[in-house]
């Protein structure tokens, strides 16, 4: 049995391998376009990322400073209400010193 389709000319092949080729070039122009495409998005990602690494910096000297602010505030508001009654315990114990001291 034979084929009934006739044998290609090298011509035919030609014009085969000519739209292959065509077809490689559109398709390689793609992947530039997509590696430039992905150039440009690692930058935005890039640049995103250094926004938040310096709101996060940010935050967290704000925070630090918050911290001892309302430490210092603790202690200060200690001190305040502590010292009046320990001035009143010691006051009678300083009493009887400077008298027993005469």
């Amino acid at each position: 049995m034979q084929s009934n389709s006739p044998e290609p000319t090298i011509n035919d092949v030609l014009i085969q391998l000519s739209d292959v080729l065509s077809e490689l070039r559109d398709f390689k122009a793609d992947v530039k376009g997509f590696q430039a495409d992905v150039k440009e998005f690692q930058a935005d990602v890039d640049q995103r990322f250094e926004k938040l690494e310096y709101k996060f910096d940010t935050y967290e000297k704000a925070s630090e400073k918050l911290v001892r602010l309302a430490t210092t505030i603790v202690v200060a508001a200690a001190t305040v209400a502590v010292l009046p009654s320990a001035f009143q315990a010691i006051g009678p114990l300083l009493t009887q010193l400077v008298a027993s001291g005469q």
